[in-house]
């Protein structure tokens, strides 16, 4: 297989491993940048096909703008893209294996930053499966990339920053929202005033994003869930209700909507099935529900060369991932001796200052918008848990009975998380499941085992590659 080679690879073109790759290649670092996605700027700075001809950026929001800004800066760089390209396993340390089409190759480097990013949190419910329910990444994405609306009628439901945002995107792109189901009420916002303040443009956005929905007067329901969606082949109708402080039902409270679409955003939870492959040490934090990558002040990980940054490593928006990989990539200049250590602290002097005072904001955003348990309660006996392997939740039921206490045991007697996704879509909701069922932690269920390919790969690809090798 070929081998190519880099001083620094990233992992990641959104505005985190941008501008770690930004600051790097200034410094005279050789920078190589892989990213799935055959243009950079990744979920929330995607930008339109080339095909596309923007007549008016305005109309296309902040994202859009600040995306093309960020993109601006690597005017003159010398920096490699190998878009389109998707990593499916390391094996030696510092090695990634690459599929670029039907292509295939090593990747060396001396250090290599992921800034992967994050994934939709998966909320098994009644009905989730059934075809118009997405989340709302996917609809985000079909409208960025594509101009595209998931549907005609939506309602959303979910909670937090990332639904606010979509759902102001959608309604100026003419979709009819029937109404929104807000998890948290604002009184939950109330309780943390300062720290909004201290975080004020990224409340103003907010402030933005609700006062367009109110001029369009989408119906705005909180505290309340998703409950259930039905249909017959495809959605019909989705069904809300109340909820107590802990995320659970009132009985009594249900409203139903005739829609033909459901997007379901209840946070997101950071993709770190490389950093896993490549040995880098995790934890998991109770606040956000999530296994989250050990760093430290300059964000690498315990595994020496090896950083992690942006939502990959913590979900804390675009405003930190951008500060968090300029520093680490500042610090891989420093560590390749293209900068002094003088010189890296003064150039992470500004960006440091800029995350203390996001932190306060960022763990305001934690505690208002922290899940409750009633949401991974929803799920009924003959409910898809896991989406791959068609595994319902009274097989992992059973299996726990039996004396499961781990998602790799659970895994190995259901096949939950055997599926292409590679637990991605239904390691979250039965590792709850299991601390709920044994009365132990979610920490306790554990992750699943990190196995390679950490996405499909086609063998043929592979095949050929092995075979070009060895001629």
């Amino acid at each position: 297989m070929v081998t190519e080679r880099a001083e620094l690879v990233v992992v990641g073109a959104g505005p985190a491993g941008l501008m770690a790759a930004i600051e790097a290649a200034r410094a005279g670092v050789d920078v190589a940048v892989v990213d799935e996605n055959r243009r950079p700027g990744g979920q929330i700075f995607r930008q339109l096909p080339d095909d596309f001809v923007v007549m008016d950026g305005a109309r296309l929001g902040t994202e859009f703008r600040n995306g093309r800004q960020l993109l601006g800066e690597l005017a003159g760089l010398t920096i490699r893209f190998l878009l389109g390209s998707v990593v499916w396993g390391s094996f030696e340390d510092r090695v990634l294996e690459v599929v670029n089409d039907d292509r295939g190759f090593r990747l060396e480097s001396e250090v290599i930053v992921f800034a992967t990013g994050a994934h939709d949190r998966p909320v098994p419910l009644p009905g989730w499966t059934l075809p118009g329910v997405l989340s709302v990444g996917g609809a985000q994405t079909l409208l960025k990339s594509q101009r595209i609306l998931a549907g005609r009628r939506f309602l959303m439901a979910g909670t937090g920053p990332l639904q606010l945002v979509v759902t102001s995107q959608l309604a100026n792109a003419g979709a009819e929202i029937v109404a929104v189901a807000e998890a948290v009420p604002m009184q939950a916002l109330l309780r943390h005033v300062w720290p909004l303040i201290q975080g004020w443009r990224l409340t103003r956005d907010g402030i933005a994003y609700r006062w367009n929905l109110l001029r369009a007067r989408v119906p705005w329901i909180a505290p309340s869930i998703l409950v259930r969606v039905e249909g017959n082949e495809e959605v019909e109708r989705a069904t809300i209700a109340t909820v107590d402080a802990n995320w659970r039902p009132i009985p009594g409270t249900e409203r139903t909507f005739k829609v033909d679409t459901v997007c379901v955003g209840y946070g997101l939870v950071p993709s770190v099935e490389l950093l896993r492959l490549c040995g880098c040490a995790l934890r998991y934090d109770e606040t956000v529900e999530a296994w989250l990558p050990e760093r430290d002040e300059w964000f690498e990980t315990r595994k020496q060369g090896i950083y992690a940054v942006g939502d990959g490593a913590g979900i804390a928006g675009a405003a930190v991932a951008t500060e968090e990989g300029r520093v680490a990539g500042l610090a891989v200049a420093a560590r390749l001796g293209r900068i002094s250590d003088a010189e890296l602290r003064a150039a992470v002097s500004v960006p440091r200052r800029r995350l203390h005072r996001l932190g306060a904001f960022r763990a305001a955003m934690d505690a208002i918008y922290r899940v409750g348990p009633g949401l991974h309660e929803l799920a009924l006996p003959d409910t898809v848990v896991c989406r791959c392997e068609e595994v319902q939740l009274l097989d992992v039921q059973a299996a726990i009975e039996d004396g499961a206490v781990t998602l790799g045991q659970v895994k190995a007697w259901t096949r939950a998380g055997m599926g292409s996704c590679q637990g991605r879509m239904c390691s979250v909701p039965i590792a709850h499941l299991i601390a709920r069922q044994t009365g132990g932690t979610v920490e306790g269920a554990g992750v699943h085992s990190a196995l390679v390919p950490a996405r499909p790969v086609a063998i043929r690809t592979l095949l050929a590659d092995s075979q070009a090798t060895r001629g």
